[in-house]
């Protein structure tokens, strides 16, 4: 009689659902072709690892870079994407600055690495940053439009210059203790 029970108790589950998926419309909703070509707005969308750290962040703006626990204030806010270490240190992004600067960089444990710039001074370039902060390699057209390669030492002293300007070129070459070793000819 138990199983009978439980047949009846079933069969009559099923009549049930059908009933209720025959008379009323789906419970999934379906996005209509406008919904679907409606962009996601946010001010910001953070991607976290499994600790909670976020990792990767998309904003307008992003917050200002985090190193070792501190904050320090950018220059300008920059809209675009930061990218954190495990620590939710910042280790590099692409943006925009609010001042109209594009950035594209990457940083080390001290400070920013490698960074491909361009002001809205019209001045642009590639810079590699020693441990210490300091610019050993430029690559770079100035606002006055000439074009170099400097090669810096540990204090930032060029030793070496190649620069390009209103269609002549420049060579020299610089000792550590500033005198000039070698110039090209004008």
């Amino acid at each position: 009689m138990k199983n009978y029970k439980s047949i009846l108790k079933n069969c009559f589950l099923v009549v049930i659902a059908a009933l209720f998926s025959a008379l009323f419309p789906r419970f999934e909703k379906r996005a209509s072709a406008s919904e679907e070509d409606k962009p996601l707005r946010v001010r910001s969308l953070e991607i976290v690892d499994r600790a909670g750290i976020a990792r990767m962040r998309l904003g307008a703006p992003v917050p200002d870079p985090v190193m070792g626990g501190k904050s320090s204030p950018r220059r300008s806010p920059q809209n675009g994407i930061q990218i954190n270490d495990a620590n939710g240190d910042e280790m590099g992004g692409i943006g925009m600055l609010d001042d109209g600067s594009l950035i594209f960089c990457f940083d080390s444990r001290k400070g920013e690495a490698t960074c491909m710039y361009s002001l809205p001074s019209g001045e642009r370039g590639f810079s590699v940053t020693d441990n210490n902060g300091k610019d050993r390699a430029l690559m770079e057209i100035k606002a006055d439009k000439s074009v170099g390669v400097t090669l810096n030492n540990e204090e930032e002293k060029p030793l070496a210059i190649v620069r390009v300007m209103n269609g002549k070129s420049e060579i020299v070459l610089t000792a550590a203790d500033g005198k000039t070793l070698w110039m090209s000819k004008k």
